[in-house]
């Protein structure tokens, strides 16, 4: 029997002068889903990320505890985006509009006894 996972980012940004302004994305559906989690100890450096066949996101919720530096990449060599610093973790979606077979976490430091997870749908 297929599986369907649904994504979606629910929030709001709320400030002094601000007011308060909903933030909801569309939501993304995977009809034919294979459910994956992985939690990785990432290690020092470029950590490759395997992407399961058929997946059209992945949740990738980094541990507020740790103090090293992580940064998306589409491979080991290019710039990547910082997604995690010391004491900043927490969770992002990443939406693939291709198929997309892995990417690379850069750490900056190994990341001793503390998980990274990465939730594919």
């Amino acid at each position: 029997m297929p599986i369907t996972s649904t994504a979606r980012v629910k929030g709001y940004v709320q400030g002094a002068g601000y007011g308060r302004s909903e933030i909801e994305t569309s939501p993304l559906t995977n009809a034919a889903a294979v459910p994956t989690l992985l939690e990785i100890v990432l290690a020092s450096g470029a950590n490759t990320i395997p992407v399961p066949a058929g997946s059209k996101a992945v949740i990738i919720t980094c541990d507020p505890s740790s103090t090293r530096v992580k940064t998306l990449k589409g491979v080991a060599g290019d710039t990547g985006i910082p997604i995690a610093s010391s004491g900043r973790g927490g969770s992002m979606l990443l939406k693939f509009t291709t198929a997309v077979t892995s990417f690379v976490i850069n750490s900056s430091g190994a990341d001793t006894g503390i998980i990274t997870r990465f939730q594919f749908i």
